[in-house]
């Protein structure tokens, strides 16, 4: 409708997903839309401390924060959003204190409740913001495609899915402000906790967090947790034997628990012999204490519980601790001990029932920091270099035969890993799931690889990985996991392996938009590519070359790289090569405006396509096909083309290249005189482009409003109203 004013407005309610109606169109286009299907509520809180001492004076405070967050809510009396941090040693309790909170009062916060483990004290590197954002909108139930590529449009998007919902977001084990910041909510319903080793005080001074500090336990409060765990009557007939072990536990809860579990093994045993049993080996263990490190002070207690373990648990829980990755799987575990799925599942249920391991998930397990860095240890003490090795080596083709295997599913056409076996066929869908499980254990997977001298392996890993990281479009990941694949190709001086990796990385940085990277990638792979005769590398990276010219609007040299990649596809057979280096030729002829040539190179990459069954690919060459009609004048022709075009891409999934090619339907219906098909071709086109943060929409949008101003300029010409 139009106001006195002249502007227009659009609104609409109801169960339809986003409408865009085109009316005179001047600026920006703003959506608005008003649905009453409500977004998902995740419940991603891990369970709770069985057996958890009440840190009174802390839990009172979270609580009065709490009574503010809702006060806010009720009478909007400050629009800030609610921040607690909880900082403290290794092990001293701040998950647990925070988790325990949470559950008491999550059913206040009826939009649901996000964890995330964001490892800034881990031996692997923390989760940047990027990544843990990433993670948030998917539990949001936002698609992988909507979500954006760069860090701030990531947290644009988070921050105005969370306004107005009342959500709580603990943030555990983080290592800077700078990590955290990002990951703030701007609404004042939702509440935010934070737990980390450091005071992170730059969160208190800009954006008003509210700190609590945990200190171990009091004598009093790591009495009563033992009493909790072994039993009042027995802590109360041995209280001296009871005080030495608080003593030596440091107070810090997690030795407590470990030191209460190998207690209650066998009630029968007087407190005083555990005391003792402790004592000897705090003092037999000095020689490996250093200042300053927190892995002394529980390092006595975790070798009490350790010499407890049977031979095998034990080397399960020291093998384990060799694993890079924030959890493991049951698979995973398996293959590194070397043991079977059966018997590596007992021996983990018992290390879960001794504290010395927690569930992470289905089939998953993690292990504390401090627990991890013990365990590393005691693998390097009792295990041997050779054995650790072994170990090591087991582990890296356990996750490349399962990445291959998505690879492979994921493009099946695509170039074979020169000596790596074929694993069994996956669907895509299982393909997705695993790498989805396993994403950030395999970047750190493949960081670790060069340290452990399993270069070959590194490399390997890191091109297997491109299928799903270039899916999903995890850009970082491709890019971080390909640099480091570089490393490991260029430490054995594997010129093949490093051609092949500049290659992908060329994709990844011309993906992005980055065309100068991506030259510079292409003609590094292409030298190393012909050091070693790789003709299959060589060829992509020529083409790859060609396609920076071509966005460049260098046509000459677009071209004449397009027609080289084709000579070299020719002469070694490769059919699918020698059909996109088709498709690239009639691109740069396109653009240098000779049609005819390019519509003869359209339909040779067709038929190549046809035969290889490569249906995306067929779409492809039809919505390029339909952009050179255009030009042309078969206007008929080349609507029905990209009609053809968005039909298969819409069939196969690809919303993006189904956009485009809509947009250009659009173009087709102006050319046929029919206005109103043509507004609703580009408005759909649009809509989408938009979900997808995709820097076509603006184009798109351009255009749209050019057919719409001409609409209105020609009713006005004609004395007609135009709202």
């Amino acid at each position: 409708m139009t106001d006195d004013k002249g502007s227009v407005e659009n609104d609409f309610s109801g169960h339809s997903a986003a409408v865009v109606q085109a009316g005179l169109i001047q600026g920006n286009v703003n959506l608005r839309t008003v649905m009453d299907v409500p977004l998902p509520s995740p419940r991603q809180l891990p369970p709770a401390t069985k057996g958890f001492i009440d840190r009174e004076v802390h839990i009172r405070q979270l609580d009065s924060l709490l009574d503010e967050v809702e006060l806010i809510t009720d009478e909007a009396q400050l629009p800030v959003v609610t921040i607690s941090t909880i900082s403290g040693s290794a092990g001293v309790g701040k998950t647990a204190l925070a988790v325990h909170w949470a559950h008491r009062v999550r059913e206040r916060f009826p939009d649901g409740d996000i964890y995330i483990n964001l490892r800034g004290y881990d031996a692997v590197p923390p989760l940047t913001p990027h990544e843990a954002l990433d993670g948030f909108l998917r539990a949001l139930d936002v698609p992988a495609e909507k979500i954006p590529r760069e860090l701030h449009g990531r947290a644009a998007l988070y921050r105005s899915l969370t306004t107005g919902r009342k959500m709580l977001i603990l943030l555990d084990n983080a290592a800077t402000a700078e990590q955290v910041r990002p990951l703030l909510p701007a609404s004042p319903s939702c509440m935010v906790i934070i737990t980390s080793r450091s005071r992170l005080s730059g969160l208190a001074v800009r954006d008003g967090a509210i700190r609590a500090v945990l200190d171990v336990l009091s004598s009093q409060d790591a009495t009563r947790l033992l009493r909790v765990t072994i039993g009042s009557e027995r802590v109360d007939r041995e209280r001296v034997a009871v005080d030495r072990l608080v003593e030596l536990c440091s107070h810090l809860p997690l030795a407590l628990r470990i030191v209460a579990d190998r207690a209650c093994l066998d009630d029968d045993t007087p407190l005083t012999e555990l005391v003792e049993e402790l004592a000897a080996e705090e003092s037999r263990l000095d020689a490996l204490t250093v200042e300053d490190d927190e892995l002394s002070a529980v390092r006595t207690v975790f070798s009490w519980s350790y010499k407890g373990l049977n031979s095998e648990t034990a080397r399960v829980f020291r093998l384990i601790g060799i694993h890079p990755g924030a959890d493991i799987a049951l698979d995973a575990a398996a293959s590194l001990t070397g043991l079977t799925p059966q018997s590596v599942r007992r021996n983990l249920e018992s290390l879960v029932g001794l504290h010395m391991l927690a569930r992470a998930g289905p089939n998953r397990f993690r292990l504390h920091d401090l627990l991890k860095l013990y365990a590393a240890e005691r693998a390097d003490l009792d295990e041997g270099s050779d054995a650790v090795h072994a170990a090591r080596e087991r582990l890296l083709h356990w996750y490349l035969h399962h990445t291959y295997a998505a690879y492979q599913a994921i493009l099946p056409q695509g170039r074979s890993l020169p000596g790596v076996d074929d694993p069994p066929r996956q669907t895509l869908d299982e393909a997705l799931q695993w790498c989805e499980q396993e994403r950030l254990n395999l970047l750190d997977v493949i960081r670790t690889a060069p340290g452990w001298g399993q270069h070959q392996l590194g490399w390997q890993l890191a091109l297997a990985g491109m299928a799903f990281f270039e899916l999903r479009s995890y850009w970082k990941a491709w890019v971080d996991s390909h640099l480091m694949g570089l490393q490991c190709a260029r430490y054995l001086g594997d010129r093949l392996a490093e051609g092949w990796l500049l290659l992908s990385l060329g994709d990844a940085w011309w993906d992005r938009g980055d065309l100068d990277e991506a030259l510079r990638s292409y003609t590094d792979s292409l030298r190393a590519a012909r050091d070693v005769d790789d003709l299959w590398t060589a060829g992509f990276a020529v083409r790859g070359c060609g396609l920076v010219y071509e966005d460049r609007g260098d046509f000459q040299a677009a071209t004449r790289h397009a027609q080289d990649a084709l000579d070299t596809f020719n002469r070694m057979g490769e059919r699918r090569g020698a059909g996109l280096a088709l498709m690239s030729l009639g691109n740069a002829h396109r653009g240098a405006g000779r049609f005819a040539k390019a519509l003869a190179s359209y339909r040779e990459a067709m038929q190549v396509f046809q035969r290889l069954n490569n249906r995306w690919s067929q779409g492809l060459v039809e919505f390029h096909r339909g952009q050179t009609l255009l030009r042309t004048g078969g206007h008929e022709e080349a609507l029905s083309a990209l009609t053809s075009a968005a039909a298969l891409f819409r069939e196969l999934g690809d919303r993006r290249h189904m956009a485009l090619a809509r947009s250009y339907e659009g173009e087709a219906h102006l050319k046929l005189h029919d206005r109103g098909a043509a507004r609703e071709a580009l408005a759909n086109a649009l809509l989408t482009l938009l979900e997808l943060d995709d820097p076509e929409a603006a184009d798109v949008q351009r255009r749209l409003a050019d057919v719409d101003w001409e609409d209105s300029d020609a009713a006005a010409n004609r004395g007609e109203p135009d709202g």
